[in-house]
């Protein structure tokens, strides 16, 4: 009981240091970022300012809580829209840009049409699980991109590496977690572990943001790093 209890406590101040960490990017790209053009910190940034809108304002409301799984939903979609814009454009592929179209497309007529036949008082397991998945392979994509490049030996000095880090830890650590949700999220030890595992990695996502929006963006593009490959 006593182990209950205190298991409890953690989760909850966990919970409430995850909402508060909102604030930490937020604040330093409006007064302390030094590239605020980088499209990395503009989406960054993008994702922040809503998420603190729906913790602060939206969830905070009694009546709102019953729209969690709804409110859930409509986040997948906002997040993925900016992420697949962001990978679009920090992937120099061309043939894999194509892919990230014809891929956002098709995810995102499917994230549309669970959006409105799914019930509203469900997890959305399944596309939360998809799209990290996705997300995972744009990043890898991503690093192995640059990694490859011989310009790119200074790869830590761009503010889109450490977002796009900031995001591998996060899809990664929550996609398992994401994938048991739907099944068993009305067991009450499944959802404190959730909770524990969830708010940790988004307060480690958030604090990787703020450390993105510190760093100028000194990367220097060559021709052939310019040039799109095919």
């Amino acid at each position: 009981m006593l182990y209950l209890e205190k298991h409890t406590i953690i989760t909850t101040v966990l919970r409430n240091i995850a909402v508060l960490s909102d604030l930490l990017p937020l604040i330093l790209f409006i007064f302390f970022a030094r590239s605020k053009k980088n499209i990395g910190l503009r989406v960054a940034f993008y994702i922040v300012v809503f998420s603190a809108f729906i913790n602060f304002f939206v969830l905070s409301n009694r009546q709102a809580r019953e729209y969690t799984f709804l409110i859930g939903r409509i986040t997948t979609i906002f997040e993925y829209s900016l992420f697949s814009l962001l990978f679009f454009n920090i992937i120099v592929s061309r043939a894999f840009k194509k892919g990230i179209v014809v891929i956002t497309i098709l995810i995102g007529l499917y994230l549309l049409y669970d959006l409105f036949s799914t019930a509203n008082n469900s997890f959305d397991s399944v596309p939360s699980g998809i799209t990290s998945l996705t997300f995972l392979i744009y990043c890898i994509f991503y690093l192995f991109e640059r990694v490859s490049d011989p310009t790119s030996l200074f790869l830590y000095s761009s503010p889109v590496f450490w977002v796009v880090v900031a995001l591998i830890i996060y899809f990664a650590g929550t996609f398992f977690p994401f994938i048991y949700a739907q099944s068993h999220m009305k067991e009450d030890q499944f959802i404190s572990e959730y909770d524990l595992i969830h708010d940790t990695l988004y307060i480690i996502k958030n604090l990787l943001f703020g450390f993105a929006m510190l760093i100028k963006d000194t990367t220097i593009k060559s021709p052939s790093s310019i040039t799109k490959k095919k």
